[in-house]
């Protein structure tokens, strides 16, 4: 009995917390790993096929210009011999000389890698949809010159897509280390990386390198190994980090992948600092139109700003009303600490002032102020103010009383049988110019992925 207990409130077993935890990960992330799989494979699958095209479109060809090769050399051996008798009676190691000077001037080492074979036709697609090359064989005929053509145009997008949503997970990755190791994410970073991260993941990838590359080859040193990660990761050439045992291959090909994923990574913060340099000085316009992304899908800032409203029930004609260019300045100001808030420019005068109180503020040429109202902000508004009035129709002029629940009403509105026309208050502020030129576009940075 006291073992039956025992077995009763025993904790479950370290097997099951993993495959819980598995199972539950594999339904969260079950698309996007179903679809990053099979992109992974019809990679794969048209790496081999083309291997397969591009051996049936050399293979034959290249053994034809070899033996074509061996049968000119020996036509100059038997010329040379024909013409000097001579030879035949000099020294051996003279004849030799002679022979190798004159017929055997471009043998080179017998090399597989520059001999057309599966292996190395599969190595040269690899090198043609990843665009690094593998400068070891190239297409001699013209319709391997051609399908090379057709067969990048088709590669190229689909491998530089997968390799830079390899580099988007292997970046979540290492910041997901960070944390566990409990290493502060800078605030300047906005949960992204960083170029001293990148700068360190970049250094841990070539000393890697370094250090597996002559296991592999057996032939070459620390430094030798240092250069052809470099080589790789730059995107120059990988020919020379293929290993003659073919059980390394993946391994290397996983490596040039890696290489290429932080090669995206690098691409991605280069771009945010070619965006920063490209608009020091500059004022930012046409802010209405900029797209943001959310995931895959984007919205306009327009639309994100008419959804706003929408939300709080404010027509969609007012908040078109609103100047972007200076809200968005105004929050920079905010964000650099030059600003307390941004000022307000619009008020809804319906249900808030009676509308016989809006005379005297076309009058008076600016809004009333509150006892409790914060002197900083009083000071932070310009002491030469106009107030110009605009009446709005708004978008629920033809709906009916029956059709408005009272819990879709406007809270900005104290009388419900008050006309739905709205008197927006706008306030158009003559900003200094040194403000301006003091605009920074830092952290405005609004087309990243979210």
């Amino acid at each position: 009995m006291y073992e039956a207990n025992l077995a009763l409130i025993s904790p479950p077993r370290r097997d099951v917390k993993l495959g819980g935890l598995f199972f539950q990960c594999l339904r969260h992330h079950g698309k996007a790993l179903i679809l990053n799989t099979s992109v992974i494979v019809l990679l794969i699958a048209y790496t081999l096929i083309g291997g397969f095209i591009f051996l049936h479109f050399e293979y034959n060809y290249a053994q034809f210009m070899k033996m074509n090769d061996t049968l000119t050399k020996k036509e100059c051996i038997e010329k040379l011999l024909r013409r000097d008798r001579n030879l035949r009676s000099s020294h051996e190691t003279d004849f030799a000389h002679v022979i190798a000077e004159k017929c055997l001037t471009e043998v080179q080492a017998a090399d597989p890698r520059l001999e057309w074979s599966f292996k190395t036709a599969a190595l040269f697609g690899f090198g043609i949809l990843t665009t690094l090359g593998y400068g070891k064989v190239e297409p001699k005929t013209i319709n391997g010159r051609l399908f090379t053509v057709i067969y990048g145009f088709i590669g190229i997008p689909m491998t530089v897509i997968l390799l830079t949503n390899i580099g988007r997970y292997l970046e979540h990755v290492i910041l997901k280390v960070k944390q566990v190791c409990h290493l502060k994410v800078g605030d300047t970073d906005n949960g992204n990386f960083s170029g001293t991260t990148l700068f360190f993941v970049m250094i841990l990838y070539l000393l890697l390198g370094a250090l597996f590359i002559p296991l592999l080859h057996g032939e070459l040193d620390f430094f030798n190994g240092i250069y052809f990660a470099f080589i790789c990761l730059t995107a120059i050439e990988y020919g020379d980090l293929v290993p003659d045992n073919n059980w390394f291959i993946p391994i290397v090909i996983a490596y040039v992948c890696i290489g290429l994923a932080i090669s995206t990574i690098a691409l991605d913060i280069g771009s945010y600092y070619v965006r920063k340099m490209h608009y020091i000085g500059r004022q930012l316009k046409n802010i209405a139109n900029i797209r943001i992304w959310f995931g895959a899908k984007s919205l306009q800032v327009k639309e994100l700003v008419s959804a706003v409203g929408q939300n709080i029930g404010i027509s969609e004609h007012a908040m078109a009303d609103i100047d972007l260019e200076t809200l968005v300045n105004s929050a920079i100001l905010v964000k650099l600490g030059r600003l307390t808030r941004v000022p307000q420019t619009h008020m809804i005068v319906d249900g808030i002032w009676p509308p016989e109180l809006v005379p005297l503020f076309i009058k008076d040429g600016n809004f009333p102020m509150f006892v409790d109202s914060e002197e900083e902000l009083l000071d932070a508004t310009p002491k030469k103010t106009m107030v110009r009035f605009q009446v709005m129709n708004s978008d629920v002029e033809d709906i009916t009383n029956a059709d408005i629940s009272p819990f879709n009403q406007s809270r900005l509105s104290s009388d419900p049988t008050a006309p739905s026309a709205k008197s927006i208050a706008r306030t158009s502020y003559v900003r200094s110019r040194s403000l301006e030129s003091e605009q920074s576009l830092q952290n405005i940075t609004v087309d990243t992925m979210i």
